[in-house]
């Protein structure tokens, strides 16, 4: 039996539920839970709930503050930096069984969501409406754990991260009180923002048991391009002079040749193996093809190889789905390998410095990985892949992350453009932020006094 809940713990909690049954504390449960997709170490917790209601996750919150239990919030468990791993045990709160639609408002363009339910069923949902919700990380994530993490994804440099589609919602704050904040309008000048300081909280305030989500239209037209050039450095340039000219894509993904490779081998394809973009454009007709055409003649003049244009509706989808599965496609030609995949971002016009710096660290240190990223908001990934076993292969790897990392910062950038802060970027969080950091640890002392909602995360310890 794990020490922080013991037998006479496991059935008050029992009896917080409705059906004692959705409290669980079996062995392969508990090692669900103990890991996301990132390779920080596993820490299983002491019990899991699924609650199915606000009541019941009050409950549970003012249970876990009473015994002094830390307490994390569970979406998809699809996190990349170790966000929602119970790095101190406790009780894990799994929200997966809140998926429900509460309202789709299609004339306000917003919708009521539990925060359960994954992204992708959710556009399933509206795309009879001729809606969709923008933010689209890959992976098939809970809109809850999207929302803690301000996700983004492929669709930001048109759409922006979670955040901006975020209207109001509800929070379980630690001790079991239920606070709304926000409201259905578009637009408030009313106090502080609030709503905004729980996007982005890694699970750190409190529960979110409600969303209330502003929706896009569904674009009447659509259109994909893919660009090769002979080196990195054409395909970085060419992003920068797209931005800067004011277009902008609904996506603009720029691979290495690296990154093509692995997704020609894992998906069937035939791409050219050479740095790429992947751009799409939305909009009315007329928009959609003079971006386009400004899109190949800048590309043409910063020296691209070949573009191509006019991607019928199932290429596109294939195009994206590989790109989706890029991380799994370059595992698989390091088997048996692990990867820390940084997620750095730079003001847009540093990004070809950038990610020079990054491809030139990764010769230095011996370090084989795909070098990809949301090009269009300055975001880029690298994949910094090592034997677990090998103890220098993990030193060079955490070496390349912090250098790579440290440069960002020092050319006006973030230490995260997307995952969060979750474990591993907690060394980081110092420089980035200076004094900056102590306010925000008041105010995680202000909504958490205890310091049990989702410990560990984002701040050093």
């Amino acid at each position: 039996m794990h020490e922080l809940i013991d037998e006479a713990d496991f059935k008050e909690l029992q009896a917080l539920l409705a059906d004692p049954a959705r409290l669980v504390r079996s062995s392969s449960e508990l090692a669900l839970h103990a890991h996301d997709e990132s390779p920080h170490p596993q820490h299983l917790p002491d019990a899991v709930a699924y609650p199915l209601d606000t009541p019941e996750i009050s409950r549970l919150l003012c249970w876990a503050q009473a015994k002094k239990v830390p307490l994390t919030p569970w979406g998809a468990g699809t996190s990349l930096e170790g966000n929602p791993i119970p790095a101190h045990g406790g009780l894990v709160l799994d929200m997966r069984r809140m998926n429900k639609i509460i309202n789709i408002r299609a004339e306000d363009l917003l919708v009521i969501v539990q925060p359960g339910l994954l992204h992708t069923e959710l556009n399933q949902r509206l795309a009879k409406h001729g809606l969709f919700f923008p933010p689209d990380p890959g992976a098939p994530a809970a809109l809850g754990g999207m929302m803690a993490n301000n996700a983004a994804g492929i669709q930001a440099t048109r759409y922006g991260a979670s955040k901006r589609y975020l209207l109001a919602l509800e929070l379980v704050l630690p001790g079991g009180e239920v606070i709304r904040l926000g409201s259905q309008a578009r637009f408030s000048s009313s106090g502080y923002n609030l709503k905004g300081l729980i996007a982005g909280s890694e699970g750190t305030l409190g529960v979110i048991s409600e969303l209330t989500l502003r929706l896009m239209g569904v674009p009447p037209e659509m259109a994909a391009a893919i660009v090769s050039f002979p080196d990195l450095q054409m395909a970085a340039a060419t992003v920068v002079g797209i931005v800067q000219a004011g277009i902008a894509p609904a996506a603009l993904e720029l691979l290495d040749a690296g990154s093509i490779k692995a997704i020609n081998a894992f998906k069937g394809l035939a791409l050219e193996e050479k740095p790429t973009l992947f751009m799409e454009f939305h909009g009315n007709l007329a928009a959609v093809r003079a971006e386009l055409a400004f899109a190949e003649e800048r590309s043409r003049a910063q020296g691209a190889l070949d573009f191509r244009s006019g991607l019928g509706r199932a290429e596109r989808d294939r195009l994206w789905e590989a790109r989706h599965q890029l991380y799994y496609a370059a595992a698989a030609l390091n088997p048996g390998k692990r990867a820390i995949v940084t997620d750095v971002a730079v003001p847009i016009s540093r990004l070809p410095q950038m990610i020079e710096f990054a491809g030139e660290r990764l010769a230095q240190l011996g370090i084989q990985g795909p070098i990809v990223g949301h090009a269009g908001d300055g975001n880029f990934h690298v994949g910094l892949f090592y034997d677990p076993a090998a103890a220098d292969e993990l030193a060079r790897a955490g070496e390349a992350n912090a250098a790579i990392v440290k440069r960002a910062l020092e050319l006006g950038g973030t230490a995260t453009g997307e995952h969060g802060v979750g474990l591993g970027k907690t060394q980081f969080m110092e420089s980035e932020h200076g004094a900056s950091l102590q306010l925000m640890r008041r105010l995680k002392g202000l909504f958490d006094p205890e310091g049990l909602m989702n410990p560990g995360k984002i701040f050093p310890a």
